[in-house]
């Protein structure tokens, strides 16, 4: 990934994350720059902030559809086709800097630029693809990656066509409303497949770390990062890990788990 430039500040924002997920209310913008800090470890977070600020004062506050205008049109947020898996789509502060990204990192802009204008967006978990409504107007959803674009019910299950190549089939429960936990495992999922396709095991272990932080994230997902800790030869933490999971596994998993726990601990000497 390229070098970005980026203002210092001193903060964790893994343990950010943790209290952002253990908390009664979630802060989705912060929990999306809690992400963006381990790709930008010098993130200056109360500057991005101020930053989302900004754009919610540049946008028209007549209505929604001004607000989507002079967010995608005047300001030229765009969803990224030429490069999609470019870490950077996924991170908020890239987001708003280049003002390109994925359906799921838009929408997330789009969510909290719409709070700071008393708009109440929420995510629509589209397999696939990512859109976002209105609670005010449920039967309407946008379609952030495409500049905007309003949809109806049949207008998802065509896109959702089109996405899957007709090899699925379409379930209104598509189109139910996701909470920002499960917003931020899906957003770290993206991640997850993009360093693990390039082997980036560095970059790997956080996400997972993360994703581990996350209620919505299969249990299974801590052996592979007990695999990517060993990978980047932290032989202890991964025999650990396997340790605590076999005391959970059952059968055939508990055994594995145990020869991988004994292998990582082999490496330690």
């Amino acid at each position: 990934m390229a070098e970005i430039d980026c203002l210092a500040v001193a903060w964790d924002p893994a343990e950010k994350f943790r209290q952002l997920l253990q908390g009664e209310e979630f802060a989705l913008h912060e929990g999306a720059l809690c992400i963006a800090a381990h790709g930008c470890p010098d993130m200056d977070i109360d500057a991005e902030l101020h930053r989302l600020d900004s754009l919610a004062d540049s946008c028209n506050r007549s209505s929604r559809g001004q607000m989507l205008h002079s967010l995608f049109s005047e300001l030229g947020f765009h969803g990224n086709r030429t490069d999609y898996y470019d870490p950077r789509n996924s991170f908020l502060n890239e987001v708003m800097r280049r003002r390109t990204g994925i359906p799921i990192s838009l929408a997330v802009l789009t969510i909290a630029v719409g709070a700071r204008m008393g708009y109440e967006f929420e995510g629509i978990g589209l397999p696939g693809h990512f859109l976002i409504r209105d609670r005010s107007e449920p039967d309407t959803y946008i379609d952030v990656f495409a500049g905007g674009a309003l949809l109806d019910a049949q207008g998802c299950e065509e896109l959702f066509r089109q996405i899957a190549g007709g090899q699925k089939g379409f379930h209104p429960a598509f189109l139910a409303p996701v909470d920002d936990s499960s917003i931020m495992e899906r957003m770290l999922g993206n991640l997850r497949g993009i360093y693990a396709q390039r082997r980036d095991f560095a970059n790997l272990e956080w996400v997972l770390e993360l994703r581990a932080m996350c209620p919505s994230t299969p249990p299974g997902e801590a052996k592979q990062l007990g695999l990517v800790n060993m990978e980047r030869g932290k032989f202890e933490a991964a025999a650990r890990r396997f340790e605590a999971l076999a005391q959970a596994a059952e059968n055939d998993d508990e055994e594995q788990l145990q020869r991988l726990a004994a292998r990582a601990r082999a490496r330690m000497n």
